[in-house]
């Protein structure tokens, strides 16, 4: 195997995620925002400390989750001690969630407890810019925004973790985690007692700036405009706002508006997405997102997800019913699976992708993770052929040339785009899989006190 030396394949290849390891493991590296493609990525290639902690070179998943959660059995989905449906009892902070609210309710009680001095977690600082920022009181918790789609530099975070003393809760997407704890295992050992509980999105991959740019074409808005952007809230789906500087409102609903489906296609993702393994998280200590289940549907702010994978973290959530915070029902490990879908949850395109952009020479990160070998891998044409569309599209954004990207949505991968909902249609509410005795799905009634 090759010894990654730098960063150049990352920067020549597109794959940095923003995580900022590579920063704290050498101060020669500056990540900022490529005008072009409009990811952050470091300016220069660093040294060989930046590569070796760097998630879009590789992760050493078996021995971050071993560090982690020492002797825990690891399957398929990590570690995993307990799923569960959950949802806040506080109807605003569910529906300002979309997701069932949970992680606010979590960060609310680590703080009023005293478990906690403080909580990591992004806060908006202007137009498109979020940052980390450190949280110490349950109120200020609600101010934090929720779910942020469009890459970010989180070097912040691991600054707070670093110069600030006492105990924390981080709020973080697989990558961020993973780059934090490849830096601080490798470089800074004495910040992993400072780490109480890590709560981990499920993450549905990050998107380029040009998906910003591209919706504002759409919807009619200049993006040097906006003075905020929220993507969630008011429901499980919930719309895209952009807020500008003249005080208009942008909306689009994520679920049916053509623009949206355009601008958030996967090919606007970063390219570090398209061979992530770990959207489920595998480094977290809570995981949470989005319950897609056909016995979710019914509700009217939406259900969260939730992966426990330390003791610690299953007596969090439990204190949570006790005190009224949330309602709660345990579930099997095929809930992720099916909430998820085979393809995010075992990598069927990632690992995939990873092998065919290998053998094009292409830099490519290094990433087995636990669920390797357990989904069945997309043939080669189709990855193929989603690489030819990736390299003709990015070329098309690098352009701006956004309005051709949404003719070609509406002309050439409009079936596409259409069976994606006919699929939709049959599994979530139709229920396909339990009228074929695939599956059998979770009663309506155990699902008391959800709303």
């Amino acid at each position: 195997m090759n010894v990654t030396t730098d960063l150049s394949g990352v920067i020549a290849s597109g794959m940095c995620i923003g995580c900022g390891a590579c920063e704290m493991a050498d101060s020669t590296v500056r990540v900022s925002l490529n005008p072009k493609k409009l990811i952050f990525e470091p300016e220069t290639p660093g040294s060989k400390a930046a590569a070796d902690v760097c998630p879009a070179v590789a992760v050493d998943y078996e021995g971050l989750q071993n560090y982690l959660f020492p002797g825990a059995e690891i399957g398929a989905y990590g570690v995993v001690r307990s799923v569960h449906l959950s949802q806040s009892t506080n109807s605003e902070r569910n529906i300002a969630a979309s997701s069932g609210g949970l992680i606010k309710e979590v960060l609310r009680n680590l703080l009023t407890v005293g478990d906690i001095d403080g909580v990591i977690a992004l806060d908006h600082v202007a137009g498109v810019d979020f940052a980390a920022r450190l949280v110490r009181t349950p109120d200020d918790v609600d101010t934090l925004p929720g779910s942020i789609y469009h890459n970010l530099k989180q070097t912040p975070a691991l600054q707070i973790l670093r110069d600030t003393p006492g105990r924390f809760a981080l709020v973080a997407i697989p990558c961020q985690l993973e780059g934090m704890y490849s830096w601080i295992r490798a470089q800074a050992p004495e910040l992993r007692e400072k780490i109480v509980l890590t709560v981990g999105l499920l993450c549905g991959w990050q998107y380029s700036h040009h998906s910003i740019n591209a919706m504002g074409e759409y919807l009619g808005y200049d993006p040097s405009t906006i003075t905020d952007i929220s993507y969630r809230g008011g429901g499980p789906v919930g719309k895209l706002t952009v807020t500008t500087t003249a005080g208009a409102v942008y909306t689009a609903s994520r679920r049916v508006d053509f623009g949206y489906q355009v601008a958030f296609d996967r090919h606007f993702n970063t390219n570090r997405c398209h061979v992530c393994i770990n959207h489920s998280n595998f480094l977290a200590d809570l995981v949470v997102g989005d319950a897609w289940l056909p016995s979710t549907v019914f509700t009217k702010t939406g259900v969260s997800l939730v992966v426990c994978r330390t003791e610690y973290a299953e007596r969090v959530l439990r204190r949570l019913v006790d005190n009224g915070s949330c309602v709660s029902i345990e579930v099997g490990e095929d809930e992720i699976r099916e909430s998820q879908t085979d393809r995010v949850i075992f990598g069927e395109f990632a690992y995939a992708y990873a092998a065919f952009l290998q053998n094009l020479g292409l830099h490519t990160p290094r990433l087995i993770g636990p669920n390797h070998g357990f989904g069945t891998l997309k043939n080669e044409r189709q990855v193929a052929s989603f690489h030819r569309e990736l390299v003709r599209k990015q070329s098309l954004m690098a352009a701006r040339r956004y309005r051709y990207l949404k003719w070609r949505k509406g002309t050439r991968e409009l079936r596409g785009y259409i069976m994606r909902y006919v699929r939709w249609f049959l599994v979530r509410i139709l229920r396909v899989k339990s009228l074929s005795g695939q599956r059998k799905e979770i009663a309506k009634d155990r699902f008391s006190g959800f709303h």
